[in-house]
């Protein structure tokens, strides 16, 4: 949304600057986007009447002016406008005059005349859209500035709001949030009811309940829609880009921008009897603007009479119910509409701003007053008389809000610090809500505005950013800091596992928290989901329950990109379904990681390979090696949901599982049309809790020895059972023990497998002979032949 700050301040205005007023508006939780200066700089442009206008002899479009700005000379100015004409006060660009964009006016010969200067329209001091010259109050002076005139100078605001702030998208509600920030007092919205001349009214049928819990509308007749839009009007659209070419767009538009009401407006002579609001048939068509037609379908609400449909919502007016320049009676109407309703039409109507408000929120409270503000301006720019207001109401109307109980004692938990009983009630009561003090808590129901506002937590975090986010964080961050010392340890380690996937070539990748629906089916079928209530669109409706789909989403984009060596890497929470956990969502903080491509980048030195598994199990032992050593890690294979049967493993520190590994299902890769492998981790950070101390030992003075065997063993056995079981042989730690070589070959044996395996021994108090050495070898074989059953390899 857009607006200018006069029209803010026109509501309440708070002896601030603009740059506070501004971060005031982000503190109540509605973002700025855009913050502009206009000011189209004009000089040597004022306030001149036009004596005498006269057709020109040969050019008939043109005509020969005298005006008069406030000299002894009158000015000959040649004018094309049509409006031009003898008795009125223009808007006169003198010689050397300097307009927006450096147009510096001077004297010049047009069809044979001189021309001194030239009549202005709007578009040439830097406002609207308008081939008509300006038409200045009668009172105001000949010679006056026209900058003192209109105001030209302003700043401009661009605002952006979530879903759940509708009061983000318009100017009552931005002076709603800057009145209870400043402790001020908004103009009461009061109204004087229009007088009802017209006996008419139009029957109203709700036909889909739960799509629209509430319709109402009027009549309005005999009204003149070839008038001007007043000037004040104009410019407030102007700053909002809504300005149109017709009067009664603007009119329900600027209702629009100040309250946030969206209105429908129809040319009443062309509705047969009532007006129905229902669903559309299989392949109903309505025709719009220009002989558009569109074809709908049941999932559509569409407002329609007896015969035909007349609107859809959005203003999505049918051709023969828009607004002409020969209508002269109007039905204004307005309605609550369910927001999944809406979401079907915006896939028909995807740049429709009006359905916006429908799909944020309307404030039922203000229907009546807008029909009401909205007809009052109609009947003073463009005349006419009002019948009276016809209402229907669903059967299925929900009460949004309800009573929410807020304890003292959270408050104060929450926050972290001690707030009085009459702080709190007098923020409350600055906010609008309804509420009744017992003793230990406060019984309130949130403004009918604030849909956002459902559990005690969001009444809590109301009332803090009024009393003020500098009030609380200084005691706030001393406490976590002196309490949550374990926390320090964990940001350590996430902060060194960073700086060594950094170092190995990796990049940090930052991804929303939440995702498509469809994409978690895809990774995860069969796995619940949490869906989000009120979402910032349906593509980011589900909360993550991994990292995977957004460092894959992360890597499809750049392999688009022709970027084919990739290494990313990614923190975060992730929100798994817990029935035992508070509101049946746990977090779990987890690190991710992903490659693909090619090994290194291309040089005249190595040969070219593609990543592979061991590739990214390396890089993940290299991480685990530094934060909780690899004594207690264990890598098992197993088949995990999204990844490849044959490569993929989970990870076991102290046979707690912590995480996986492998590469990505070939049904993934098929559907993201990935043509290289793909290899991705996943640990749960939190769940490493085997921190092992730093110990500074000597190097060995005494020579090392090593020890090569080979042997053949069944292909089941997995070799960390070997591994571990030599380890367990030499538990004084004397030997450093390395598998180097796995071959497969169908001269051994289809069941079997090559193995070699290194020992170098080496003592800290001695020099081991050869002797001992053998001795400790053989007994270490004997003991891998007993339990595997190994056979020796010359």
């Amino acid at each position: 949304m857009k607006f200018n700050e006069t029209w803010l301040r026109e509501w309440v205005n708070p002896v601030v600057s603009s740059d506070i007023l501004c971060q005031q508006i982000i503190n109540s939780g509605i973002e700025i986007e855009l913050l502009n200066v206009f000011n189209p700089l004009c000089t040597g442009v004022i306030v001149g009447e036009i004596i005498d206008c006269i057709k020109h002899k040969k050019h008939k479009q043109c005509k020969i002016v005298k005006v008069n700005i406030g000299k002894e000379k009158l000015l000959n100015i040649v004018c094309r406008a049509s409006n031009c004409r003898s008795g009125i006060k223009v808007v006169v660009a003198t010689i050397g005059a300097v307009l927006p964009n450096k147009v510096v006016i001077d004297t010049r010969i047009v069809q044979g005349e001189i021309s001194e200067g030239m009549l202005c329209s709007f578009a040439e001091i830097g406002l609207f859209e308008s081939n008509d010259i300006i038409e200045v109050d009668v009172k105001e002076p000949i010679g006056k500035n026209i900058s003192e005139i209109f105001l030209l100078k302003d700043k401009i605001f661009k605002v952006t709001t979530t879903p759940n702030r509708p009061d983000g998208l318009s100017i009552l509600g931005l002076a709603r949030n800057i009145a209870a920030t400043n402790n001020l007092v908004l103009p009461i919205l009061s109204y004087k009811k229009n007088d009802i001349k017209i006996n008419r009214k139009i029957f109203i049928d709700i036909h889909s309940n739960k799509e629209c819990t509430y319709f109402a509308g009027r009549l309005i007749n005999n009204i003149q829609v070839n008038v001007n839009t007043p000037l004040w009007m104009k410019k407030k659209l102007f700053f909002c880009d809504m300005l149109s070419n017709d009067v009664i767009t603007n009119i329900t538009n600027y209702v629009l921008m100040e309250i946030g009401q969206p209105l429908h407006i129809l040319d009443a002579d062309q509705i047969n009897d009532a007006i129905i609001v229902r669903m559309a048939r299989e392949n109903e068509k309505i025709i719009l603007k220009n002989n558009n037609i569109v074809y709908l379908d049941k999932k559509i609400l569409v407002i329609s009479d007896n015969q035909k449909i007349l609107s859809i919502p959005g203003n999505i007016n049918s051709d023969i119910v828009d607004i002409k320049n020969s209508t002269k009676s109007v039905f204004l109407g307005n309605a609550l509409l369910n927001k999944r309703s809406i979401l079907s039409i915006m896939k028909k109507f995807p740049s429709n701003k009006i359905l916006e408000y429908y799909r944020y929120g309307i404030d039922e409270k203000l229907q009546n007053y807008a029909i009401e503000y909205a007809t009052d301006l109609i009947l003073k720019i463009c005349g006419g008389v009002s019948g009276a207001i016809t209402k229907k109401t669903s059967c299925f109307k929900i009460d949004i809000h309800k009573n929410i109980l807020l304890h003292h004692n959270n408050i104060n938990k929450v926050i972290g610090v001690f707030i009085d009983v009459n702080t709190i009630s007098h923020i409350l009561k600055r906010l609008d809500y309804t509420f009744i003090f017992k003793r230990e808590y406060w019984d309130v129901i949130p403004p009918s505005w604030r849909f956002d506002i459902i559990i005690e937590e969001d009444v809590i975090g109301d009332i803090l950013r009024i009393y003020g986010y500098e009030n609380i964080f200084p005691v706030s961050l001393k406490k976590i800091f002196i309490v949550h010392k374990k926390y320090k340890l964990k940001d350590f380690l996430l902060d060194k596992a960073k700086i060594l996937l950094t170092n190995k070539g990796y990049f940090e990748t930052i991804t929303y928290s939440f995702i498509d629906p469809k994409r978690h089916n895809i990774f995860f079928p069969h796995q619940s989901k949490l869906l989000i209530s009120n979402p910032i669109s349906k593509d980011m409706s589900c909360m993550r329950t991994s990292l995977w789909p957004g460092l894959l989403q992360a890597v499809s984009y750049n392999k688009n990109r022709q970027n084919h060596s990739i290494k990313f890497f990614e923190s975060g929470l992730c929100f798994l379904p817990d029935k035992d956990a508070m509101l049946g969502v746990k977090q779990e903080f987890f690190l991710g990681g992903i490659i693909s491509g090619t090994y290194m980048l291309e040089n005249w030195h190595s040969l070219i390979r593609k990543v592979d598994f061991y590739d990214l199990k390396g890089d993940l032992e290299c991480l685990l090696e530094s934060i909780c050593g690899l004594n207690n890690i264990e890598f098992r294979k197993k088949p995990i949901l999204g990844l490849h049967p044959k490569q993929s493993a989970a990870i076991y520190l102290n046979n707690h599982y912590i995480g996986k590994i492998g590469a990505i299902h070939p049904r993934l890769e098929e559907l993201f049309n990935f043509h290289d492998n793909i290899f991705v981790f996943e640990i749960l950070f939190n769940k490493i809790t085997n921190f092992p101390p730093v110990k500074i030992k000597k190097i060995s003075k005494f020579p090392s020895s090593r020890r090569d065997i080979s042997f053949l063993i069944s292909k089941d056995i997995e070799m960390i059972n070997v591994i571990e079981e030599c380890k367990n042989f030499f538990k004084k730690g004397i030997v450093e023990i390395n598998l180097f070589d796995i071959y497969f070959c169908k001269k051994i044996s289809m069941t079997q497998k090559s193995v070699g395996i290194s020992f170098v021994f080496q003592s800290d108090n001695k020099t081991l002979h050869e002797n001992m050495i053998n001795i400790m070898l053989e007994s270490c074989i004997i003991s891998l032949n007993k339990k595997f059953q190994i056979i020796l390899r010359k």
